[in-house]
């Protein structure tokens, strides 16, 4: 308004002084009517000119009331505003369908028309809560909608004052956080519990272990923590897949929880790891109610036409006296499962102070094996293999040696098995076999003519790339293939894994022979052994040590050795160390010995002076001997 009688003010000063200064005495009169004339028309453009700005100014207001009124219709969450004496003015579209309104119960309402008397008390406490503060707040709250569904609303209130800070009303907003909330609650689940069997992961186990042994300590009580892993359950995983697998973990789970208190703790920690608390028991039962578990699980299992029937090896750690926090009685339960997998497996194994003492002797010489590695300290040794009647060995064995610097000669049965677990075997493995193979074709160099040499294969070094990396070294050495044979337990070549199967067919198209080391010792079956590309079978010495004085053991390999003649297989006897062993084994037809008797195993050096061409003589004197 200002700037327009300005506007109205310059333009009757840029009209009315230059006439003034042109005009006479006698003019005067009449210059003062035009003035007047003018003026006025001045003051009706200014008058239009106000009307106008006028409208344009309500037509803008107009406009904006109508944007922020369709901007709040088409908010898809409830808006409404409640004046100062708690009576709604304004609902739009969302809210109305929400509570069920009608066009004309938008306005006018009070909490009492909508609410019940429990929400009322509780809405005019947040109102007042807002006004207070005077500033925005937020609550959350479960409210019936029209269709009688309860639903979770998110609140927001803006208390309103006018220029004299006098209050004047509550502007709302809710929003239907219903969703949300349980899509964050289904995060919450899965970042808490194993989603495959629905017990709770390793994260919850640490949370309700804790607060289970504060509970203990305060009751003077003591709680049995369990880890269950079951026997062998890769291969059942490898033979009929993963999804039998999953069936078989989901039945576990299922029977470990159903033979539980509601006050026990039960978790999958991974893989086929279970972990269970036993609270509020005697310490002298523990271990019975382990194996009670442990019987439940053994049962069989039908599934997708499959019978199957799993065992399990559990280890037990009791608080207080084998720790007092989660992360320690899981170290020690731990600990010991691997000491009852270490017994024979399906069975249970309490705690001890000597298995730390054991894991750390462990983890020291994990740390030797390495440094071994690296510094070539490894050795092979060499041990021959004679056929029945001849003067001179036409086989040898190839065996691994670890003189260790401070603990002596390491025993193969110690640190293969720790190779396995840490993956050191396959590039151990990769070195026996390339050593082995390089002594071999140096003996052939020096009129050493030998049939074959046999090297050792871990089930762990027999993967998808197994037989092309034998090969490539084979090439590369330019080794017959017909020269290697490979043993391998009976109970890998025996379990039906597709992998390992497939590798030695590829092998056995090459010309590498294989054999079953401590054949009779596994479970194999004529079927089985009929359909496996193996030429050799290699008679456990367990049975071959008392072959000549026990009946069962006797007629255990004279039984071996007549089904491998039907198969066409060449039998190997082990740990022969005495005449009588000897004797009683070629009258069985057993072809091929080997064993202290014939020498020990040597190095490769050692055996090129022993078995060499001009040592044969000296051979046969050692052995008469």
């Amino acid at each position: 308004m200002k700037w327009l009688l300005r506007a109205v003010s310059g333009c009757l000063a840029l009209t009315v002084l230059p006439l003034a200064a042109h005009t006479s005495a006698e003019q005067g009169p009449e210059m003062i009517g035009s003035l007047i004339e003018i003026s006025l028309v001045f003051l009706l453009l200014a008058l239009l000119l106000l009307r106008h700005y006028r409208r344009r100014k309500e037509k803008a207001l107009t406009e904006q009331t109508q944007l922020l009124s369709a901007m709040i219709e088409s908010l898809p969450d409830i808006v409404a505003y409640k004046d100062k004496e708690g009576v709604y003015q304004l609902f739009n579209s969302h809210a109305s369908q929400f509570f069920g309104l009608t066009a004309r119960e938008r306005t006018g309402r009070r909490d009492e028309d909508i609410f019940d008397p429990v929400t009322c008390k509780l809405i005019r406490h947040q109102d007042r809560d807002a006004r207070q503060r005077r500033s925005q707040t937020r609550h959350e709250a479960w409210l019936e909608n029209a269709e009688g569904n309860k639903v979770l609303l998110e609140c927001y209130r803006q208390p309103m004052f006018d220029a004299a800070h006098t209050y004047i009303g509550l502007v709302f907003l809710c929003r239907d956080i219903t969703q949300s909330r349980q899509q964050q609650e289904n995060l919450e689940y899965l970042a808490r519990h194993d989603t495959l069997t629905g017990l709770i992961n390793r994260n919850m186990l640490h949370e309700q272990l804790n607060f289970a042994l504060q509970m203990t300590r305060r009751n003077n009580e003591c709680i049995a923590l369990v880890f269950i892993d079951l026997d062998r359950f890769k291969d059942i995983n490898d033979s009929l897949g993963h999804n039998i697998g999953d069936l078989l973990l989901r039945d576990v789970a299922h029977r470990l929880k159903s033979n539980l208190r509601d006050s026990d703790i039960c978790a999958r920690i991974g893989g086929d790891e279970f972990v269970i608390a036993l609270s509020q028991v005697e310490e002298e039962h523990v271990q019975e109610k382990c194996d009670q578990l442990l019987q439940k699980i053994a049962q069989p299992y039908h599934l997708q036409g499959h019978l199957l029937t799993v065992c399990a090896s559990a280890g037990i750690a009791i608080s207080p006296q084998h720790g007092n926090s989660a992360e320690s009685l899981m170290l020690h339960a731990d600990a010991a499962l691997n000491r009852a997998k270490a017994q024979g497996r399906n069975c249970s194994y309490v705690y001890s102070e000597k298995l730390t003492i054991n894991q750390h002797n462990q983890l020291s010489l994990e740390q030797d094996l390495r440094k071994a590695y690296a510094g070539n300290e490894f050795q092979l040794v060499f041990h021959p293999q004679w056929r029945t009647g001849n003067a001179r060995p036409e086989r040898v064995e190839a065996l691994i040696r670890w003189p260790h610097k401070t603990r002596g000669m390491v025993s193969p049965h110690e640190f293969i098995p720790l190779a396995e677990t840490t993956g050191m075997i396959m590039e151990l493995g990769l070195w026996v076999l390339r050593t082995s193979c390089l002594q071999f074709l140096h003996w052939r160099e020096e009129g050493l003519m030998l049939e074959k040499i046999a090297v050792n294969v871990s089930a762990m070094q027999i993967n998808s790339r197994f037989a092309d990396t034998v090969e490539n070294i084979l090439r590369e050495l330019n080794f017959d293939p017909h020269w290697l044979e490979l043993e391998v337990t009976e109970s890998l070549m025996m379990s039906g894994i597709t992998e390992v199967s497939q590798q030695v067919h590829k092998l056995r198209e090459l010309g590498v022979e294989f054999s079953i080391d401590d054949f009779g010792t596994g479970y194999s079956s004529l079927s089985k052994l009929k359909s496996m590309p193996v030429s050799v079978l290699k008679i456990d010495q367990s049975f071959v040590r008392n072959v000549h004085k026990e009946a069962n053991d006797y007629e255990i390999v004279r039984a071996i050795i007549a089904m491998a003649r039907s198969l066409g297989l060449t039998v190997v006897a082990e740990g022969v160390e005495n005449q009588e062993q000897e004797d009683t084994l070629r009258n069985l037809g057993c072809e091929w010995l080997q064993g202290y008797l014939y020498g020990n195993p040597v190095s490769g050096e050692d055996f090129s002076r022993e078995y060499s061409a001009d040592g044969s003589e000296q051979t046969n004197v050692n052995r008469a001997e």
